[in-house]
């Protein structure tokens, strides 16, 4: 088990990566509406590094019409794992710079905070107050054959992370650590990539990415839970990207080439088939839609649910989607 240690989330001087200047545009992010639709989607900018550029977080309203963007501060590489506080403000993770995003409702970046020394792909807000993050790396394999590479962890020459589940006060108190298990992915280094809550924060659903396996873990009680679903090793059809949840409590789940719904007992209800693959981040909680993207194409869509026709779309960039959500005030 990891040691517990309290990292305090002091703000992150943001001027490696600060907007301006002759080489920058200035940011133009609306106050936050309902219904507007956020993408994490970095403009990569390096020959050496396939994941590494200027942070970006593009603004769209329900249309994926584009109404603006935020040059984020304080990141290097791919801006992960969009999600909203309760208070509205919208949080995302870099998992290379250990930092944690945060943008007000009137669309103005607050200085980043760091939870700890390691790389969090998401955020979970609980009902007591705490906030879980959810740890992207386990092992020591750097992810391949992409050329982008992870710090190891501080101590460490080569151990990224333990894929494990960190339970923080809002003022950064390390509460508790929860170890659940996890597939690594293709690459073997995948920890908790993509994950959403049961409706009562009892269970975690999550994936390692590109992984076969859609896992649940039990916070109440500490302990792992059977699959809700586990294909086969090396099967394509079984990849497992991201996933949301309706407000039914339906849970929706990227699978590269498709979106599954399912029950929260593993029960298939409906496949909405997409074209081609690549289909990889979702945020269903409108519940009449889902927002989707593309990691290859580039492509948003807006996915109707009663249908499954896709009713807008609009494309970014390839390879540099790594989060989506929605505002629901």
């Amino acid at each position: 088990m990891p040691s517990i240690s309290h990292h305090p989330n002091l703000p992150i001087d943001p001027t490696p990566r600060e907007p301006g200047g002759a080489d920058r545009p200035a940011s133009t992010l609306r106050p936050f509406a309902p219904g507007d639709v956020f993408v994490g989607a970095t403009l990569l900018d390096s020959a050496t590094d396939d994941h590494a550029g200027r942070g970006r977080i593009l603004q769209f309203d329900e249309n994926l019409n584009e109404k603006g963007v935020l040059w984020v501060a304080g990141t290097t590489h791919l801006v992960y794992g969009l999600t909203f506080a309760p208070d509205g403000t919208l949080w995302a993770q870099d998992p290379w710079a250990w930092t944690t995003v945060r943008v007000d409702p009137s669309g103005h970046q607050l200085p980043n905070l760091q939870f700890d020394m390691r790389a969090f792909s998401k955020v979970h807000f609980m009902a007591d107050g705490t906030v879980l993050f959810t740890e992207i790396l386990d092992g020591d394999h750097q992810p391949e054959p992409l050329t982008t590479r992870h710090r190891p962890l501080p101590g460490h020459r080569t151990h990224l992370g333990d894929g494990d589940l960190w339970r923080y006060t809002p003022d950064g108190e390390l509460v508790e650590i929860f170890e659940p298990e996890v597939h690594g992915g293709m690459s073997g280094s995948m920890g908790v990539t993509h994950s959403v809550l049961s409706p009562d924060q009892a269970r975690i659903f999550y994936v390692s990415e590109t992984g076969p396996r859609l896992m649940q873990y039990d916070l109440v009680n500490h302990r792992q839970l059977m699959d809700l679903r586990r294909g086969t090793e090396g099967d394509r059809t079984m990849m497992h990207f991201d996933l949301s949840m309706t407000p039914d409590g339906t849970l929706m789940v990227c699978m590269g080439n498709r979106v599954d719904a399912m029950t929260m007992d593993g029960v298939w209800l409906r496949t909405y088939r997409l074209p081609g693959f690549g289909w990889s981040i979702i945020d269903a909680r409108p519940g009449t839609h889902a927002y989707v993207g593309n990691w290859f194409s580039g492509e948003v869509i807006r996915l109707d649910l009663a249908t499954g026709d896709v009713v807008a779309r609009t494309t970014v960039a390839a390879k540099c989607m790594a989060g989506v959500a929605v505002y629901l005030p």
